[in-house]
């Protein structure tokens, strides 16, 4: 069992080789799609090649002349995967050595997509070696904190859909993401939400790893993405309202909503104050959009939850 590295990278060519060069080794890595989104020094196949002793005929290379974002340029990667499996990954982030046994894992295994662990840079400060404490929570109250590989039922799904939601802590079934048309939303920040949920909402099997397949890495401070503090991240209500009338019919739709608001207090905390008036606008209008029942249901189950976000409407 193969798979494809889907890659979006953007002026960081000393990350990807760092990548590359631990993928490189491995046999179930047979493919690379690596989308280079407007680096202001186009990457040359011959210098990723010779830099991380990748084959040349295991790499295709996608250039945008301009930048995307990661979330297009993930999808246009999408677009270009030869192989039935994918794992997407950024270009400053590595697989470990607990890769390949995670694929011998799922050797004739049948999924949509596998969810496993990653360890998050942060927790090497307390020198740990896993992913952050809430997200460990959530995979305990799903019952799946021990056990290689598990199958995720209902249950344990809508705990799981809770998680952060990242794009390099699954595992795909190619032909799922095809066939449903999943993939990121085409905006400049939190674009890998609606991977994330529609994964969820369309999937017939899941399986769950406790194997960590990937470092991701967190600057604390700089100039990536997760670190803006501008009015793109307001751009995240249109998927999310989207997202919001297709799951409020299923299980999902209680963890969705009760994730989404959780979003929009990280949002105000990220973002800078003089924008806090319209990203108030936002959630007040995406609350009115929340069906009376699940209000209900969250009111009952997370009442600190809601008093916060009507304070930060308050606030706003």
């Amino acid at each position: 069992m193969t798979l494809t590295l889907a890659i979006p990278c953007h002026d960081d060519a000393p990350g990807l080789a760092r990548l590359l060069r631990g993928a490189a080794p491995m046999g179930c890595v047979s493919h690379v799609v690596v989308v280079d989104d407007g680096s202001p020094s186009p990457l040359d196949p011959g210098w990723i090649s010779a830099e991380s002793g990748l084959a040349p005929g295991r790499l295709t290379l996608l250039r945008n002349d301009t930048p995307t974002g990661p979330g297009t340029a993930r999808n246009r990667a999408l677009a270009h995967v030869p192989t039935p499996h994918l794992l997407f990954v950024d270009a400053d982030d590595l697989v470990t050595p607990e890769l390949p046994d995670l694929m011998a894992d799922l050797a004739g295994r049948d999924f949509d997509f596998c969810i496993f662990r990653h360890h998050d840079t942060r927790m090497a400060q307390d020198r740990i070696w896993g992913q952050m404490p809430w997200d460990q929570a959530l995979w305990e109250a799903a019952g799946l904190a021990a056990g290689a590989l598990m199958p995720v039922d209902a249950e344990a799904a809508t705990q799981l859909a809770q998680t952060a939601n990242y794009p390099w802590n699954k595992l795909y079934r190619t032909d799922f993401l095809r066939e449903y048309g999943i993939g990121c939303s085409d905006i400049p920040l939190h674009e890998d939400v609606e991977l994330h949920w529609r994964s969820f909402l369309h999937a017939r099997a899941i399986l769950a790893s406790d194997r960590i397949g990937v470092v991701h890495y967190v600057a604390p401070r700089g100039s990536r993405m997760t670190n803006q503090r501008g009015p793109d991240r307001l751009a995240l209500f249109a998927p999310l309202e989207t997202l919001a009338r297709d799951v409020a019919p299923t299980p999902l739709a209680l963890p969705f909503f009760r994730f989404a608001l959780g979003l929009c207090l990280w949002i105000r905390g990220a973002l800078d104050p003089a924008h806090h008036a319209a990203l108030a606008d936002h959630v007040a209008r995406f609350l009115e959009a929340i069906p009376p029942e699940v209000r209900a249901q969250l009111a009952s189950a997370d009442p600190g939850l809601i008093a916060a976000i009507n304070g930060l409407i308050a606030r706003g």
